[in-house]
């Protein structure tokens, strides 16, 4: 039991019957007294506090605001430096708003390309993080707008991010608010893929040759050789009436090949058909061109031309590399592409270089064996880029700039304290009671939704609770099933696209380790967009998911933390951690959750970006010409990573089992559950002692014995000794100044 020498406030109990009469009489004028009251109380609070509680610039959420800003700022900085660095300098070639930023290596194209991206990501994680603080601190209520909202029967978010308080804060906050917010989604649509790799693939011509065309002198006139190869495919007997318009303009592509290795055979290296196979089974080949396989001697063959087949390869199939299998597979009537079954050129290539021979079946029905293989190596450097976009540029950094401007417009025009963590909370409510939550001791949020909420009568209840409860309950359901849905969404499309990987890749165990960003056409949306654009909103969608998932994710730490928070009362005697601290009291430079916890989760958020970046990501490649005079084509479309994508899911489906995990983990002590629920802590702050008398104590919240004239035991805050824990089965009612009110 409490000290009885301690000051208590007088209570008169009143009869059931005037209980009644106030409730069925007074119903009208209720709602107004209520409202007056608030109104009065506000008014003390505020005056009474004038002297003590400003705006702090230096101390609490003023100064993570400020940090935030800050670190805002310094993103702001970095992009635009960068930016104007990059489109101003002639070595960057900016053309049409596009600035390449390396050409060479393919593979160090990529490496240059992944370690920016994850510079990029880590930026966005400062300004998602920033953005979430400043939001959840603007989205804080004021004293005035909780009894306002009090007194109109509802009830407010403490503590935690909330759109519900939107609706019931000055509108200014509000617009600063929905700023943040709406400037986030270009970020996250665009920013990741402000870099790009753009890879170079060739087309190529494979040419089937006999033994004669290697062996003999270069053939003089490598037009007549073509013609020779026509005039026998087409089994026609008179040249002068040649016409191919199956080939159009595909014969002087021939021509060129033939005419290049007639000139220049030095260009060619020499492969056994194990290498062949194993150098031309890639989506986009950029080192090697053109390639001539070579029938062995005592292959049967009944032509006379040395000339045997030749056929153009585009990068842009579905598949390029299945032109191997297609002669694989002609003993059985035709090629994979041909029946519309899908071709698996690493079948053959096992095969191969395991010392099968590889074995072609012509249209004529004769069959050849690849002896060996000629293929042109290019002699320039390949020509892979890293380019960045100066439109998307623009447009983060004009979304940064809002950005910032808005979080020190926040600091700047927060006037009045708001409550922003539940130490704000219990000490506004301690020092200046609200009467509309007198009498309901122990309510949670489910009793001020159902109940409370609606005016219904109650009476004084049971403690019913036996044991600790965990840390989920202190967890909406609202909350939980948006966190599990947007992670569903993020394993679904995940294991989808996985799925579309392995098939494409015809392997299951051999996953390229090092693929992470790779673009191949085996991994490739079949998609093709008309521009640049679509391509880069959809590769860049799972990012603003991930963002929602983030918030939600965090959210749900924050609920957690927070009722965790709540449930220390119970356990002990504490300091009110507060935004504003006053003797007696301690400062605060994170909201509710502490920087244990918020740096792995911004740690998180980064890795689970960047690993998306490079999961699905925008694929871009440029298709040069069998005989590399120019660009003939681009495919825009959007890739993905299968080992990226294992990646993701992998680090998801840890975070969603540590959420379980940490949801598990029991309270510290038997307490109400009163989540973020402005009515709940209101309503288990009507402490026996006076405002002056708790102020700047240590504070404990439990059983502290039985209310005097009424008969009931009550919880309350107390800083005196002797504060127990509710006992379950017992009856407990609140508190009410000069009358008492069934709970």
């Amino acid at each position: 039991m409490l000290n009885p020498k301690k000051k208590f406030r007088k209570w008169t109990a009143i009869s059931p019957g005037d209980d009644h009469h106030h409730r069925e009489g007074g119903s009208r004028s209720s709602s107004i007294e209520l409202l007056a009251l608030g109104s009065e109380t506000t008014r003390e609070w505020s005056t009474s506090l004038s002297s003590v509680w400003k705006p702090v610039w230096y101390t609490g959420w003023h100064t993570g605001v400020l940090g935030c800003a800050a670190s805002v700022v310094l993103v702001l900085f970095i992009n635009t430096g960068l930016t104007i660095y990059a489109a101003t300098n002639p070595e960057y070639k900016m053309e049409g708003g596009v600035g390449t930023l390396y050409l060479g290596s393919c593979d160090k194209s990529r490496t240059i390309g992944m370690w920016l991206h994850l510079g990029i990501n880590a930026l966005s994680t400062l300004l998602l993080s920033g953005s979430n603080y400043t939001q959840q601190c603007l989205a804080a209520p004021t004293r005035s707008e909780v009894d306002a909202a009090h007194a109109r029967r509802l009830w407010m978010d403490i503590g935690v991010p909330s759109v519900r308080n939107l609706f019931r804060i000055k509108w200014e906050r509000t617009l600063l608010w929905i700023a943040i917010g709406v400037t986030s989604i270009p970020l996250h649509l665009l920013y990741n893929s402000a870099v790009y790799n753009s890879i170079a693939a060739n087309d190529y011509v494979v040419t089937l040759v006999t033994d004669n065309y290697i062996e003999q002198a270069p053939q003089s006139n490598a037009t007549e050789a073509l013609l020779d190869f026509y005039q026998e495919l087409y089994n026609i007997e008179n040249r002068t009436t040649m016409n191919f318009p199956m080939y159009g303009g595909v014969a002087e592509t021939f021509n060129g090949v033939l005419e290049g290795y007639n000139t220049g055979a030095q260009a060619y290296e020499d492969l056994t058909p194990g290498g062949c196979t194993k150098l031309y089974n890639t989506d986009f080949i950029s080192s090697h061109r053109n390639l001539f396989l070579i029938t062995g001697q005592g292959s049967n063959v009944t032509s006379n031309n040395t000339i045997i087949n030749i056929m153009e390869v585009s990068a842009e199939g579905i598949s390029p590399s299945s032109w191997m299998c297609d002669y694989e597979e002609a003993t059985e009537g035709g090629s994979y592409l041909r029946t519309g079954r899908t071709c698996i050129s690493n079948n053959l290539v096992s095969n191969v270089t395991g010392g099968a021979p590889w074995r072609v079946q012509l249209s004529t029905g004769s069959e050849v064996e690849i002896s060996g293989c000629k293929s042109e190596k290019i002699s320039e450097l390949e020509k892979c880029k890293v380019q960045f976009s100066l439109g998307i540029m623009i447009v983060v950094i004009c979304c940064n700039f809002v950005k910032a401007g808005c979080m020190v417009m926040a600091v700047v025009r927060s006037r009045e304290p708001t409550l922003v963590t539940l130490g704000d909370a219990v000490d506004s409510f301690l020092r200046n009671p609200d009467p509309t939550t007198e009498g309901i001791c122990f309510a949670d949020r489910q009793f001020a939704k159902q109940q409370w909420r609606h005016g219904g009568r109650t009476g004084p209840r049971q403690w019913k609770q036996e044991g600790v409860q965990r840390w989920w309950t202190s967890v909406s359901k609202t909350r939980w099933i948006t966190c599990n849905f947007f992670f569903l969404i993020t394993i679904m499309v995940s294991g989808v696209l996985l799925r579309m990987g392995i098939r494409n890749d015809g392997k299951y165990f051999d996953i390229d380790l090092k693929g992470f960003g790779k673009v191949s056409s085996g991994s490739i949306l079949n998609i093709y967009f008309g521009n640049i654009t679509q391509a880069i909103l959809l590769a860049n969608l799972p990012q603003t998911i991930l963002s929602f998932l983030y918030l939600t994710y965090n959210s749900v730490f924050t609920c957690m933390l927070s009722g965790h928070e709540w449930s220390l009362f119970s356990h002990h005697h504490r300091t009110l951690r507060v935004t504003s601290p006053r003797p007696g009291q301690r400062s605060t430079y994170w909201l509710q959750i502490p920087y244990t916890y918020a740096i792995p989760l911004m740690t998180l958020s980064g890795l689970l970006h960047w690993l998306t970046s490079q999961s699905i990501f925008l694929a871009r490649v440029e298709i040069w010409d069998p005989l590399g005079r120019g660009i003939v084509g681009t495919i825009s479309t959007v890739g993905y990573s299968c080992i990226a994508i294992i990646s993701v899911l992998t680090l998801g489906i840890i975070a969603l089992l540590i959420a379980a995990g940490m949801g598990y983990r029991q309270f510290s002590a038997e307490t109400a559950t009163v989540g973020s629920c402005s009515v709940a802590i209101s309503a288990a702050c009507h402490a026996w002692e006076e405002p002056d008398v708790i102020i700047g104590k240590k504070v404990r919240w439990g059983d502290v014995g039985i209310v005097q004239d009424l008969g009931f035991r009550h919880l309350t805050f107390s800083s005196e000794e002797g504060v127990g824990k509710p006992i379950f089965g017992e009856v407990y009612a609140g508190k009410r100044e000069g009358r008492s009110d069934s709970l």
